[in-house]
C-alpha cells in the first residue's frame, strides 16, 4: 500500500485518547475589616464593599436578620438611600431550627426577584452566624457563585462564623450537614452591633473566643481571666477607656488567631484542625438539645468536658482546669449539661470520627494554651470524665421546667432530698451593677424563679449563672448572694420552703 507526502496510514496514527487529567488552583482573596459605624452614612464602605467596578447606579440585594431588622431596619434603609442604593430588603427569621434549604431557597428567589449583576453587584448579609451560613450557601449556589458581603451582627459572629469561608444549612438531626466552602469578597466587622446583644449572646461568643484562648493563646486566656466582669458589662463595645483597650485587644487575637488556623487550610484536606476544639461532641448536644442551648454554650460543654479529660491524662493541671472551669462559669457559660452521658457521648464520637476519616483526631488543650490531637478515647473514659464533670459543677441537675415543654432555656437546678412544704412567695429585684447578701438562717430552702435579666449567684464562694427560665434552689444554711454585673434589672420570685437549716450546698 503506497501512500502520498502528508498522509499517513491508519495504523500509524496515534490511538484517541481516552484519559485526560486537569489540574488548576482557586485563588482565595477576600478582606476581614474592623470598622466603626458600619451604618452610618459618613461610611461607606458597606456599599463600597465587594465591588470591582464603579457603576452608574448602585443597587443591592440585602438579606438581614428579622430580628436585627427590627432594630436596625430603619438606620439601613437611611443609609441605602443616602447613598442613591437602589435596594430589595430580604427579612429572614434566623435560628437553629430555620437553618434549612428551605431559608436558602427563599433568598434564591428573592435574588431572582430583584435581578442582579453577576459580577458587580454583591449580596450583602446582615446578621448573625445562622443567617451568614445561609446567604453564604445560597451565594455559593445561586449561579455557581454570586460574590457576597458579611456584615456579622453577632458576637460569635464577629469572631467566628464572619470571617471564615464555611458555609451551611442543618439536615435533619445533623448540624450543617449541607453546606460548601465559598469566601465572602469582604467581612464588615463592626462591634458597635454588640450594644443591642442580648447578655445571654453575649457570654454565647466569648465561648469562641475562650476556644481560641484555650488552644493557642494564654494572653488571649489572662485578658478574660482578668476582664470577665468588665467584658460581659460593657459587651465589648468599649464604654470606658480600659473596656476599649480591652476590647480592642481580645478581637484582635480571637479574630487573627482564628484566621493564622483557618487560611492554611480553608478546604480542610488536613483534618487535624485545632480549631475543631469544642466542636466534637457539641453538634450533637446541640441539636439534641434544641432549643435550650446555643452554639456556645454547647461548645463550652464540649470543652469543659475534654479539660477533664485531659487532666486524667495528665495534660492539664488540676490547678488550670479549676481557672479553667471557674473563668467559663464566670463568663456565664454552662459547663455541664445532663444529655452529657453515654447515650449521646458514643454515637457523637461515632460521628465526628466519621466525618474526620475514620480517625477521631480529638483536638485536646495542653495546659492553658496549647493543644494536642488524640486518636484513642473510648466511650468509658468519656463516661468517666462527664460524671468528674457533673461533680465539679456542684451535682447541678438541669432539666426543663416544664417537663420537655419547648419554651428557650427553661431549666430548673435542683438536688434530690430537698423539701416540698411550701412555707412563702416573695418577690426580689436587683439594679445593675448591685448585689445583695442573703439572710442563711431562716431555716427554709429556697427556689428563684428568674424572670428577668442576668446575673450570677455565688453559693459557698461558688458562682452560677442565672437567666430567665432558670429554677435555682439552694438548701438551707447555705450562704449566698445575688449578683448583677448586667445593664438591666434582674427579677425573680422566691418560693421559700420548709427545710433543715444548715445543711449548706447548692442545687
Amino acid at each position: 500500500m503506497s501512500t502520498h507526502a502528508g498522509e499517513s496510514s491508519l495504523t500509524e496514527a496515534p490511538a484517541p485518547a481516552r484519559r485526560w487529567r486537569v489540574k488548576a488552583e482557586q485563588s482565595i482573596d477576600y478582606e476581614v475589616l474592623m470598622t466603626d459605624g458600619v451604618l452610618d452614612p459618613a461610611n461607606p464602605a458597606l456599599v463600597e464593599a465587594g465591588t470591582t467596578i464603579r457603576t452608574e447606579r448602585i443597587r443591592r440585594f440585602i438579606v438581614i436578620d428579622a430580628t436585627v431588622h427590627e432594630l436596625y431596619g430603619d438606620a439601613l434603609r437611611k443609609y441605602l438611600e443616602h447613598h442613591d442604593c437602589e435596594y430589595l430588603l430580604c427579612v429572614l427569621p434566623a435560628s437553629e431550627e430555620a437553618k434549612t434549604m428551605e431559608s436558602v431557597l427563599t433568598v434564591v428567589k428573592g435574588l431572582d426577584s430583584f435581578g442582579i449583576s453577576r459580577r458587580h453587584e454583591p449580596i450583602i448579609a446582615i446578621g448573625g452566624g445562622v443567617l451568614l451560613d445561609i446567604v453564604g450557601l445560597a451565594a455559593s449556589m445561586y449561579r455557581r457563585s454570586t460574590p457576597y458581603v458579611r456584615v456579622p451582627t453577632s458576637l460569635i459572629g464577629l469572631v467566628d462564623a464572619g470571617v471564615g469561608i464555611k458555609t451551611g444549612v442543618n439536615f435533619g438531626d445533623h448540624k450543617n450537614r449541607i453546606g460548601t466552602y465559598f469566601a465572602p469578597t469582604v467581612a464588615l466587622l463592626d462591634r458597635g452591633f454588640l450594644a443591642t446583644l442580648e447578655d445571654r449572646h453575649v457570654s454565647n461568643g466569648l465561648a469562641e473566643i475562650l476556644k481560641i484562648a484555650l488552644i493557642k493563646d494564654a494572653t488571649l486566656f489572662r485578658l478574660l481571666e482578668d476582664h470577665a466582669e468588665l467584658l460581659l458589662a460593657e459587651r465589648l463595645t468599649g464604654q470606658t477607656q480600659t473596656g476599649d483597650a480591652v476590647a480592642r485587644e481580645v478581637f484582635s487575637r480571637a479574630v487573627g488567631g482564628m484566621l493564622e488556623e483557618l487560611e492554611p487550610n480553608l478546604w480542610e484536606k488536613q483534618l487535624e484542625r485545632l480549631v475543631d476544639y469544642g466542636h466534637s461532641f457539641s453538634p450533637t448536644l446541640e441539636m439534641r438539645a434544641l432549643p435550650a442551648l446555643l452554639h456556645g454554650e454547647a461548645v463550652t460543654v464540649d470543652m469543659a468536658l475534654t479539660t477533664v479529660l485531659a487532666e486524667g491524662r495528665g495534660l492539664v493541671s488540676t490547678s488550670d482546669r479549676e481557672r479553667i472551669i471557674g473563668l467559663m462559669r464566670r463568663l456565664r457559660l454552662p459547663v455541664w449539661h445532663p444529655l452529657l452521658e453515654p447515650g449521646l457521648l458514643e454515637p457523637a464520637l461515632r460521628e465526628t470520627t466519621r466525618h474526620r476519616d475514620g480517625l477521631q483526631r480529638m483536638p485536646i488543650p495542653v495546659g492553658i494554651g496549647g493543644a494536642c490531637f488524640l486518636h484513642d478515647l473510648t466511650v468509658a473514659e468519656l463516661g468517666r470524665a462527664a460524671g468528674i464533670l457533673r461533680e465539679l459543677d456542684e451535682d447541678l441537675v438541669i432539666t426543663d421546667v416544664n417537663d420537655g415543654s419547648e419554651a428557650e432555656g427553661n431549666r430548673v437546678i435542683r438536688q434530690d432530698g430537698m423539701s416540698r412544704t411550701w412555707e412563702v412567695i416573695t418577690w426580689s429585684s436587683l439594679a445593675p451593677g448591685a448585689s445583695r447578701e442573703e439572710d442563711t438562717q431562716t431555716g427554709t430552702d429556697r427556689f428563684c424563679f428568674v424572670l428577668a435579666g442576668a446575673g450570677e449567684l455565688h453559693v459557698d464562694g461558688i458562682s452560677h449563672g442565672m437567666r430567665p427560665g432558670y429554677l435555682v434552689a439552694t438548701r438551707a444554711g447555705a450562704g449566698h448572694r445575688f449578683v448583677n454585673p448586667g445593664t438591666e434589672d434582674l427579677s425573680w420570685l422566691v418560693i421559700e420552703v420548709s427545710g433543715t437549716p444548715a445543711r449548706g450546698g447548692v442545687a
